[in-house]
């Protein structure tokens, strides 16, 4: 109980913020400060799980990572990790995607490199900083950067449907699990998710691309378009989710922080919704508004 009331404060704070975010202000710039917000967030969440030094023999569960956690030296390594992937989130929507990606990528490679090799005490760990710090950007700001460039380029109910394609999915995979879960999905990395869970899931995914989306906010999204942007959505946020799952068990962790009350930490909130935003907006791009866009 003391778990839920938790979960219902954070969303009494959060939800309000992201109502005047999608509808009340019309351009994409609140949008893109949350998103850069929370996307800078989880990254530093991942940054701190993932740079600390290896565990041996077995990685156990042990309390999500905090600043104490990481080695002082380290914290400039974030910081600078943390810039660049507000650029990655922040510059695809203001001067365009392809304009601005591929040299943004490439130019954080070399600005890696440069602050690897100027951290001399800790060089015997620059190929795995290296490894971690590309595999965030990626991870995190590369998939987020989509999230304002949905409301920029389709519309403020396009991102609604988008966040209640990953909540819902989760929701209904919760709601479907408990009920009727028999079958483990992936107890190698989740014990407690089942096959039935999953199918709740892509039930609850379309429930918000068909009574949101088709019946409500899209009249643009075709029925048949809305059932697969469903399915499909759902699958890849369940892969975002167990995805996470497997990092923190590799790193030992069992939640990425402790920021949001009931819920663990932001990378926790956002694991789904890091891989729906990229289907939303590429199946609206190449399959809803094809020759429009």
């Amino acid at each position: 109980m003391a778990d839920l009331i938790k979960r219902l404060w954070t969303a009494i704070v959060l939800v309000p913020i992201l109502v005047v975010a999608l509808f009340v202000d019309r351009s994409p710039w609140s949008i893109l400060a949350l998103s850069v917000l929370f996307g800078g967030l989880a990254l530093d969440e991942y940054l701190r799980m993932a740079l600390r030094p290896p565990k041996t023999p077995e990685p156990q569960v042990v309390s999500p990572p905090g600043p104490e956690s990481i080695v002082p030296s380290e914290l400039g390594l974030r910081a600078v990790i943390g810039l660049i992937g507000a650029a990655v989130v922040a510059l695809p929507m203001v001067y365009g995607a392809g304009r601005v990606l591929p040299p943004l990528l490439m130019g954080s490679v070399i600005a890696i490199a440069l602050v690897l090799l100027s951290r001399k005490h800790a060089l015997e760990q620059a190929g795995r900083h290296m490894s971690v710090c590309l595999a965030a950007l990626l991870y995190v700001p590369l998939m987020a950067s989509v999230w304002p460039q949905i409301k920029h380029h389709f519309g403020p109910g396009w991102l609604f449907v988008t966040l209640a394609i990953a909540f819902l999915s989760d929701t209904g995979a919760y709601a479907f699990g408990r009920l009727w879960g028999k079958h483990k999905l992936y107890p190698a990395v989740s014990p407690g998710k089942t096959w039935e869970g999953s199918l709740g899931g892509i039930v609850g995914a379309n429930v918000a691309t068909l009574g949101f989306g088709s019946a409500f906010l899209l009249p643009e999204l075709a029925v048949g378009h809305a059932i697969v942007l469903g399915v499909v959505g759902s699958l890849a946020g369940q892969v975002g989710d167990l995805f996470e799952s497997m990092l923190k068990r590799s790193h030992g962790v069992k939640d990425s922080g402790n920021l949001l009350p009931g819920h663990g930490g932001m990378l926790d909130r956002v694991d789904a919704l890091l891989f729906v935003g990229p289907v939303v907006y590429y199946f609206a791009a190449n399959v809803v508004f094809a020759g429009r866009c």
